[in-house]
């Protein structure tokens, strides 16, 4: 009877496993605490957008890859490709990020600046640039068209949408980008608040638009401020999402859009799943009944057809992901969880984590990885011994991010063996022994390792 026995438990065993399933348990081994690397950045094909060496240190930020993937757009300080030889020694410029575009590219050469790689600075048509707020039209001319900006998003491969610094606080705008390398741009409100137009409206910040898979919907944050230019101040986060068709209406005055979510503390980054039917965000632990600090990422669902016929449940099927345990040694603040993105197939959501990698006790930000039903914990994706952020994924499953990595151990490895083969060719007298030639290019190699942790450049990274 041994044989029955045994079937016994070959059933019981499996029994079990549909258990662990059905309670979101899993067989699957736990993450080694020792993390391969790969030089110095996790395992995988990793190449370099930007490779500028500025010694002023500029970070390159929020980078977005258009629908053809033939350009990148991108945030970065004004004086990363200075325009006005008069805001050179302008410290407000310092801090006023415009929006860039690069063609999309891989190098191991550094150069000197931005324009030596391509980039373009965009420029912006003041008479264009105008809203209508407490009843008076002000235009955005000259100085005023140079306003901080941020969150760059694509429309489709001619337009770009992105929140403008307006009297009232950040603005959801739209540009033409066709001719973005030699004329000015074209911008116009997307949307604005019907408060904007009384004289005494108030505060609000519209941030991280971010356009459906099928160009129809955009989706942003909005927070009202008690007090101009004070995100301190600012409570009541939700997310809003705009009919594309009626953009720009009545200088953005008739657009239509709709709240999907209920106010929480805080509410952030919110990205579209492929099919358009899901929206991840980073949320405040308030969120969903939770408690603690910091943030958690989110996904709720999307009805279209609940949208047109105004009938949007609020927090439609919310979901926590992340489920993040403060520990000893982790920050005041609380660990974040933020910018999630789905992956080509909307199985699994990359996102930046503060939470401690592996082999290490630093809560610098990486990038992590988690089911997109959250039946699983999630394992990192890609580590640097330095801030990793802003990933978004690409069709083909690369990831295009930020890092302040620096120069790869590859790159360096090859620029240094690169300029020893160059002085070997200068070095036909003999002056030079191998030893002086292999310090030589060894120590060129040090002027680069300089800028890991200095700059923010733009990646694309195969795992």
């Amino acid at each position: 009877m041994k044989w029955l026995n045994n079937r016994f438990l070959l059933v019981a065993y499996i029994l079990l496993m549909v258990l662990m399933v059905l309670v979101g348990c899993t067989s699957k081994e736990d993450p080694s605490e020792v993390l391969t690397l790969c030089g110095n950045h996790s395992c995988g094909d990793l190449a370099m957008v930007t490779t500028d060496t500025s010694s002023d240190g500029f970070h390159y930020l929020n980078p977005t890859m258009s629908p053809d993937g033939q350009r990148i757009l991108f945030t970065a300080d004004w004086k990363a490709i200075p325009a006005i030889d008069h805001y050179n020694e302008d410290e407000l410029y310092t801090i006023f990020r415009q929006l860039i575009v690069i063609p999309t590219r891989s190098s191991v050469d550094p150069a000197t600046s931005l324009a030596g790689q391509d980039g373009v600075l965009l420029r912006f048509d003041g008479d264009y640039a105008s809203v209508t707020i407490g009843g008076n039209i002000i235009s955005l001319t000259t100085i005023e068209a140079e306003r901080r900006k941020a969150c760059p998003t694509w429309i489709d491969d001619t337009n770009i949408a992105y929140s403008l610094d307006t009297p009232r606080g950040y603005r959801i705008f739209t540009s033409d980008v066709t001719n973005y390398e030699s004329s000015l741009l074209r911008t116009y409100a997307a949307y604005m608040e019907p408060a904007d137009a009384a004289i005494g409206g108030g505060m609000f910040q519209h941030m991280s638009p971010s356009v459906s898979p099928d160009g129809r919907y955009m989706v942003f944050t909005r927070s009202g401020c008690a007090l101009p230019d004070s995100f301190e101040t600012c409570t009541g986060l939700s997310l809003l999402v705009l009919d594309m068709e009626t953009v720009g209406l009545n200088n953005g005055y008739d657009a239509v859009v709709h709240t999907v979510t209920n106010e929480y503390s805080r509410i952030e980054a919110p990205r579209w799943s492929p099919d358009g039917t899901r929206l991840a965000f980073s949320g405040g632990m308030d969120v969903g009944n939770s408690t603690g600090l910091g943030t958690e990422i989110f996904t709720i669902d999307f009805d279209a057809a609940a949208f047109q016929a105004d009938e949007l449940v609020l927090d439609d099927n919310l979901q926590r992901l992340t489920y993040t345990t403060l520990i000893s040694g982790d920050p005041i603040a609380g660990v974040f969880n933020t910018t999630p993105t789905f992956t080509a197939d909307g199985s699994e959501i990359i996102f930046v984590s503060t939470r401690r990698a592996p082999s290490i006790t630093l809560h610098d930000r990486n990038l992590w990885k988690i089911p997109s039903d959250g039946r699983l914990d999630p394992e990192i994706f890609f580590f640097t011994r330095a801030d990793d952020v802003d990933p978004e994924v690409q069709p083909d499953g690369s990831v295009l991010l930020s890092s302040q990595l620096g120069f790869t151990t590859e790159i360096l490895d090859q620029l240094e063996e690169e300029a020893y083969q160059a002085l070997v060719q200068e070095n036909t007298d003999g002056e030079m022994t191998e030893v002086e030639m292999r310090s030589i290019a060894n120590a060129q190699r040090g002027m680069l390792e300089f800028f890991e942790g200095v700059m923010s450049h733009l990646y694309i990274f195969r795992p």
